[in-house]
């Protein structure tokens, strides 16, 4: 029997361990979950949401040892994995809110004509573990809500959190047969995908969810990819320095770095650029982060800070990984402010998953906007200005799914996330993200 051990990337110790699943049990799991999809699109839509509450209830309940499990597990500090937890239990709670209204009937022409929500059947969910619980419940919640049985396949660096949190579903009153958990590395995601399921929804990579979308294509199902990003921040002479440089900072190094939607790029006013540069190298200074999830993932990014030196970066505070005695035996990297790049460097063109932030000087706006929207990604963007006449120019101009003015991120109930090009296909959050698990049909009668 195959295992997959989790392991803690602040030390490099052994946490515990599952059993990887097989070709066989995927196909009889997809079976069982289908037997159970005919039961749950059954139940009412309130008793559906009832029940999801009541797991949100539970996380609650259970906080403090779910985030223990998520810092230790994938390394992110204990306040982080917190908010992390408040967060989902929220988010759930609003999203079972929307769905309530969301996923009713609705009436076209009274006795006549209606659109009807319907599950889509047995949706797959491939997450990654750099917010184990949130990200992957932003898509659980909206599938189950919806009617759809749920495959889940978590990354392989936090399976122990992932039972942790699946057991409280099950406990709330999610039926087994209507949620089960696959655990394995890429291969077990791959056969997943090639087996007989209705949808995808997958969160990681754009190569990975490139090929993920060529083989659903190739079935004609459903799916839905939140992939990566490089997003950019435009500070303008004008902006207000020490806000941006804290909005920043809390942005690009949030999770030691390991966050799609982070400031990877900063295209900086040439008149304000010492000034900007000075308030980030100082901020950046201060921090004490968490380790990288893996050592295969440190030495990734220790090659992208390598590259980026060699192609003409200049590192002024950080670039290498931690060797002290404390941190000898983790995965941890000091965090790096690199300046004179271009947009032609690998370290502003591809994602970089690690703290590590660029800094660029810039002529003007004009320039920004454009250096801005030159790269494969399109999920986040942010803007730093007094200026109205930018800040419209920001919204209509900048290639992004999302576009923040004076700040890196925010996110309302009800706020859709998606990306453009390269980072995504589809929408998560909101009604949108809702309606990403349903089928819309028409009814019409002839009285």
């Amino acid at each position: 029997m195959s295992k997959l051990t989790s392991i803690n990337p602040a030390n490099n110790e052994i946490l515990g361990s599952v059993k990887i699943a097989t070709k066989d049990e995927i196909m009889k799991t997809v079976t069982h979950v289908r037997q159970g999809f005919h039961i749950w699109k059954e139940v009412s839509l309130e008793k559906r949401g009832k029940i999801l509450l009541k797991a949100a209830e539970l996380i609650k309940k259970n906080a403090k040892v779910i985030a223990k499990q998520i810092s230790l597990e994938m390394g992110k500090p204990l306040t982080e994995a917190e908010d992390e937890v408040s967060g989902t239990v929220t988010d759930i709670k609003n999203t079972v809110k929307i769905g309530l209204k969301v996923l009713q009937d609705e009436v076209l022409v009274p006795r006549t004509s209606w659109l009807k929500y319907e599950p889509v059947g047995v949706v797959a969910l491939i997450k990654p573990w750099n917010f184990p619980l949130s990200v992957a419940l932003n898509a659980l919640v909206p599938a189950l809500l919806a009617g759809n049985s749920v495959i889940f396949k978590p990354s392989e660096y936090v399976p122990l959190v992932t039972d942790m949190w699946v057991k409280l579903l099950w406990q709330a009153g999610v039926p087994a047969d209507v949620l089960q958990v696959l655990h394995g590395r890429a291969l077990v995601g791959q056969m997943l995908v090639a087996s007989q399921i209705d949808m995808v929804s997958f969160t990681g990579s754009t190569a990975v969810g490139q090929e993920i979308a060529d083989k659903c294509a190739l079935r004609l199902i459903k799916f839905v990819l939140e992939l990566g990003g490089s997003s950019p921040a435009i500070v303008c002479a004008d902006a207000d320095l020490e806000k941006a440089a804290e909005a920043i900072v809390r942005s690009r190094f949030l999770n030691c770095g390991q966050v799609c939607c982070a400031i990877k790029r900063v295209f900086v006013e040439r008149k304000v650029s010492d000034k900007l540069i000075k308030l980030l190298s100082e901020k950046i200074k201060k921090l004490e982060l968490g380790p990288l999830v893996s050592a295969s993932q440190l030495k990734k990014f220790e090659q992208q800070i390598t590259r980026g030196i060699i192609q003409g970066g200049r590192i002024i505070v950080g670039g290498r990984r931690m060797r002290d005695e404390k941190h000898i035996h983790g995965f941890y990297h000091e965090p790096t402010l690199m300046i004179h790049v271009n947009n032609k460097m690998e370290i502003m063109r591809q994602e970089t998953f690690g703290p590590v932030l660029p800094v660029m000087e810039v002529e003007s706006f004009d320039q920004a906007l454009k250096l801005a929207n030159d790269s494969d990604f399109g999920l986040t963007a942010a803007v730093f200005t007094k200026d109205k006449t930018k800040i419209s120019r920001a919204g209509k101009e900048l290639l992004a799914g999302s576009v923040y003015i004076n700040t890196t991120f925010a996110c309302p109930a009800g706020s859709p996330w998606t990306g453009l090009k390269k980072s995504g296909f589809g929408t998560e959050g909101g009604k949108h993200g809702i309606w990403e698990f349903v089928h819309k049909k028409h009814w019409y009668v002839q009285r």
